[in-house]
């Protein structure tokens, strides 16, 4: 009877742990392909966005120089098609591209042209294999309208190879041992190492969907200043992984540090899309909409206010009387956010950020943001509205700047077609000005 209730626990434990490692590899296999639909999702937008600022510049790097680079740095195959479905580009096919079939009946490039991006799952005609697509509308200005489509192929052996054999093995094994033993010493806790190895094989499962979200979200920048933190992170991981995990105070240590730089990694990003959306015209500022500025300046400067006090920044605001301005609100306050954080980082504890807002005898509204901190020389003053250029290298990642906030600012107030002004000096303050048009 022992022996009986052994092999049927044994076999019990067996499929169970075969069932769980087949359905954790489907869904690894599942996973890493959203996440690379994601990933290409991002390098269209990023990629469009480099393609119309340059082709704006009057850049002379090609469609084909554009698709090649960015295959070479993402692995991605990457596919530029103009509105009448024509391959402008294919970093696969090279200068053959040329005889490539017209691609406007393709699911995802007629879904992008239609809604302003597509997605696929299909074989490839070029290439007879399964492949995945991403697909983003671009607009190019003086050009019309080209699609950014990215595409990998699906090859589950090899992601199952990668991702999920030494997750499923160490499962299986672990399972197996746990069933035999407790399986021998009492038959009533058969069930117990079942769900004890259902939870390790959810929490293994989480846990690396985690570390592979973390590693993959950024394979596919473009810029420098996202590869110095992704260096950071894979260093302190591959210092974990090779052991010094084992001591807690450095695990600690070491995962604190990954939590920072992810967090400005991500923060990074999303400055990055909105200044795409803005470049790319799909950021457009409604045509009408009334903006009470004394209470969007008020509520910008209460959110504002933890952080000012956690600094040891006094904050001060002073307006004339109630005015209004047409646009945005959201965009409105989002400027505000990012001048006065700026002056809040860049202010000495005991320091004081002052907003002010007046209407001048032309009848334009006039916002003004002071500070008493750091200055600016006169050097960096003309380059303090480019993306990623920091006055300060040292001071802004400590207080996880991404470089991009007053790029920003000189983005929406072009949409609110603002004039944008600073004055600044070395150890006594900046004072940044935005005069906005008349109603």
């Amino acid at each position: 009877m022992k022996r009986r209730i052994l092999v049927y626990s044994i076999v019990i434990i067996l499929a169970s742990v075969a069932v769980t490692s087949i359905v954790s590899v489907f869904a690894i296999i599942n996973n890493t392909l959203d996440e690379k639909s994601r990933e290409m999702h991002r390098i269209g937008l990023l990629l469009g966005a480099e393609i119309a600022q340059g082709r704006a510049a009057g850049v002379e790097t090609t469609l084909h120089e554009y698709a090649a680079q960015c295959a070479d740095f993402t692995g991605f195959r990457v596919t530029l098609i103009d509105a009448e479905g024509e391959v402008l580009a294919d970093s696969t096919s090279g200068e053959n591209y040329i005889y490539m079939k017209n691609h406007l009946d393709r699911e995802e490039v007629a879904a992008a042209f239609a809604n302003g991006e597509g997605h696929g799952r299909r074989e490839s005609e070029s290439f007879g294999r399964e492949y995945i697509y991403e697909a983003i509308l671009q607009k190019l200005a003086g050009e019309g309208d080209v699609v950014v489509r990215l595409s990998m192929e699906v090859d589950t052996a090899k992601i199952a190879a990668e991702h999920a054999q030494l997750t499923a093995g160490l499962s299986a094994l672990i399972g197996i041992a746990l069933g035999i033993v407790i399986a021998a010493l009492y038959s009533r806790r058969l069930t117990r190492p079942i769900r004890k190895m259902e939870r390790q094989l959810a929490e293994t499962l989480e846990k690396y969907k985690k570390a592979d979200n973390i590693r993959r979200e950024f394979v596919a920048n473009v810029t420098h200043e996202l590869k110095t933190p992704l260096t950071s992170i894979s260093g302190f991981a591959e210092t974990l992984l090779d052991g010094a995990g084992d001591k807690p105070e450095v695990r600690e240590r070491f995962l604190e540090i990954i939590s920072l730089e992810a967090a400005r990694l991500s923060r990074l990003i999303d400055d990055t899309l909105i200044i795409a959306d803005i470049e790319s015209g799909r950021d457009v500022m409604p045509a009408a909409g009334d903006i009470d500025v004394k209470q969007a300046i008020e509520d910008v400067l209460g959110s504002l206010q933890p952080l000012a006090e956690s600094s040891g920044i006094e904050l001060g605001f002073e307006a004339q009387y109630e005015m209004h301005i047409g646009g945005d609100e959201g965009r409105f306050k989002q400027l505000l956010v990012n001048l006065a954080e700026n002056a809040i980082k860049y202010s000495e504890e005991g320091g004081r950020v002052y907003v002010k807002a007046l209407k001048e005898e032309d009848g334009r509204v006039c916002v003004s943001v002071r500070d008493e901190g750091i200055g600016i020389s006169e050097d960096d003053l003309p380059r303090v509205f480019e993306r990623f250029y920091r006055v300060d290298k040292s001071r802004s990642r400590e207080a996880g700047g991404t470089g991009l906030g007053l790029a920003i600012v000189k983005h929406i107030a072009t949409l609110f077609d603002a004039t944008l002004d600073v004055k600044s000096e070395l150890g006594k303050g900046s004072i940044f000005t935005i005069r906005f048009p008349s109603d």
